[in-house]
């Protein structure tokens, strides 16, 4: 697999997360952020169809704001599935409660979809990783939400921060869970081009 940071020395990204901006950066890549916003409502169930369809419309609409602009873009969405039910982000501290109490000895599936405008064409997909959770009682919750960390986080929690005390493991990439699957991203940008 050939290092990331090769193959998209300088991006933008079509995103206003700065988990996404810095894992970028942590490798060497100047970042430039837009961050789109468009409607996130989607009509499609499979999480992974969700994210995927929600990271292409993320970049057609930088792509229709900007429609001149000489380096890659790179757009993503996150979403959480557990027990059949997608979770989004909490719209309160008491939501946020509810999502990590039911996150509690369970294990949810991470799906990080993503598209990227590269060399005039448009690449995507989407990777999944699975968090397995400790058993979660109400004070360790409570001292984790006291953080403000589960605002504005897909199921209330990001893995860099003081949230990985909550979780026993991770299956798959890390950076999925973060929200940008850079493991699939550079498998395939390092595959020859089909003739």
């Amino acid at each position: 697999m050939q290092d990331i940071r090769f193959l998209l020395p300088k991006i933008i990204l079509a995103s206003g997360s700065p988990a996404r901006k810095a894992l970028l950066e942590e490798l060497g890549i100047e970042v430039q952020v837009f961050a789109t916003n468009c409607d996130e409502s989607c009509q499609l169930v499979d999480p992974s169809q969700v994210v995927r369809s929600l990271a292409i419309r993320k970049l057609d609409n930088y792509r229709m704001i900007h429609p001149k602009y000489h380096l890659p873009v790179l757009a993503c969405d996150t979403l959480i599935a557990l027990d059949g039910n997608l979770i989004g982000k909490p719209q309160s501290r008491e939501e946020a409660f509810m999502q990590l109490s039911s996150f509690s000895t369970k294990v949810q599936e991470v799906h990080s979809g993503w598209a990227l405008w590269y060399k005039d064409e448009e690449i995507c997909g989407c990777d999944c990783a699975l968090v397995h959770f400790k058993s979660l009682d109400e004070k360790t919750i409570e001292a984790y939400l006291d953080t403000n960390q589960w605002q504005g986080a897909a199921g209330s929690y990001r893995i860099q921060g003081s949230a990985r005390s909550l979780i026993d493991h991770i299956e798959g990439d890390v950076a999925t869970v973060i929200g940008l699957p850079l493991l699939q991203i550079s498998e395939i940008l390092s595959k020859p081009v089909q003739q």
